[in-house]
């Protein structure tokens, strides 16, 4: 049986960061990787962004640490079983591995609500762009694109910078109305409209069925949109059934301490799939690298509290923001305009306490926004305009 003294499940970009954490504390401790993909760690926010625009397939790659020694990486050989108690697990192939220290770092997967078709893609992994990337084989398509996320907002966008005919349906009353405030909806909505989307707001997908032309979509009114395919970002779900089976304590994802670890002795969780102290899932860079990069460096130990707040950010288009905090349009806001809806700051207020901050096409000023969230008083609203610009 071969044995590690540190192993970790799952290849993405914490996983990538954890095995940057051991190195900082241990040079030459043997590591591995087990991965369910096919590739080695890739980053993913280019996938629905800039790699369909200008960005080359090789600068996803994550690959830096591949040269290094004493990595050993099991691509597709997903881990089926964990025995906390005699510090194995058990691969898809029937092998088993000793660890001395576990990490899970097995992220999400895409909802898949609508069943598989040849002409349905749900788009999470860099083989499911892959995917839609053959099947639309460089011609001009009808694309339908449901979700009113992420996902949606920006496979929207990137599809129809390309040419193609994207109609984008989604619950919300506009695009991203349930994160942004009504002159920012108004303005995202003009700016789709104006690169030739069509918005279904209002509307949820409740079923799409093939045809011999492609795809229809049934929506909750009765509607029916008709496409040659549709794009789906729904949401994701988290595999933990096998890990409440070996004692792990799971909600939505493997509930984790302050240092990131779980129920069970000597194993770990980081990422997108690490719940700690109620927070909500957060399926973002900054906090899957910082929390994996920290989580590498508790497996080596002396143990560190994860206490760093993640931000998170989207490019739609020609706008972009960079967010951190609660992002709730229920909220009370202040729109600081430098430019109408291509430039300013979005201030949620909740109890007159900054509580989420929106830095939109204004770059570089996370940090001046994590300052003014962690004032604890209340705050005059009038103070806020001016506080954080472009340089």
């Amino acid at each position: 049986m071969a044995e590690y003294p540190y192993v970790i499940v799952g290849g993405g970009m914490a996983a990538d960061a954890a095995i940057r954490g051991i190195r900082r504390r241990d040079a030459s401790g043997p590591i591995a990787v087990f991965t369910r993909e096919p590739f080695p760690p890739y980053q993913k926010p280019p996938l629905s962004k800039k790699l369909w625009l200008d960005l080359p397939t090789e600068s996803l790659w994550l690959s830096q640490w591949q040269r290094q020694a004493g990595v050993d990486l099991r691509l597709n050989t997903p881990v089926v079983a964990i025995d906390p108690v005699a510090h194995t697990l058990t691969d898809r192939r029937g092998d088993q591995t000793r660890y001395g220290k576990l990490l899970i770092a097995t992220g999400g997967e895409p909802r898949r609500t609508f069943g598989e078709s040849p002409a349905i893609f749900y788009v999470g992994t860099y083989l499911d762009h892959l995917r839609l990337w053959r099947r639309l084989n460089g011609e001009t398509r009808q694309i339908l694109v449901v979700g009113g996320g992420f996902i949606g907002a920006e496979m929207s966008a990137v599809l129809a910078s390309r040419g193609h005919q994207v109609t984008w349906a989604f619950p919300q009353s506009g695009p991203l109305a349930d994160r942004f405030p009504d002159p920012v909806v108004t303005h995202l909505t003009a700016v789709y409209t104006s690169h030739g989307v069509t918005l279904i707001a209002g509307q949820r997908v409740t079923d799409i069925v093939d045809t011999n032309e492609g795809v229809e979509a049934r929506l909750e009114t009765g509607g029916i949109v008709r496409a040659e395919l549709a794009v789906v970002g729904i949401g994701w779900t988290y595999a933990t059934d096998w890990l409440s089976q070996a004692g792990l304590q799971c909600q939505r994802g493997v509930l984790v301490d302050a240092f990131l670890r779980t129920s069970q002795p000597d194993i770990f969780a980081a990422g997108d799939i690490a719940e700690q102290n109620g927070h909500p899932l957060m399926p973002h860079e900054d906090h899957a690298v910082t929390q994996g990069y920290l989580a590498g460096q508790n497996l080596v130990g002396p143990l560190t509290a994860y206490e760093h707040q993640p931000f998170f950010y989207s490019d739609m288009f020609h706008l972009g923001y960079e967010a951190v905090g609660t992002i709730d349009s229920r909220l009370d806001t202040v729109i600081d305009w430098v430019v109408p809806g291509e430039e300013g700051v979005i201030y949620y207020l909740q109890d007159r306490r900054v509580v989420g901050i929106v830095n939109w096409n204004v770059w570089d000023g996370i940090p001046a926004a994590r300052k003014i969230l962690q004032y604890a008083g209340p705050i005059d609203p009038g103070d806020l305009p001016g506080r954080i610009r472009n340089r």
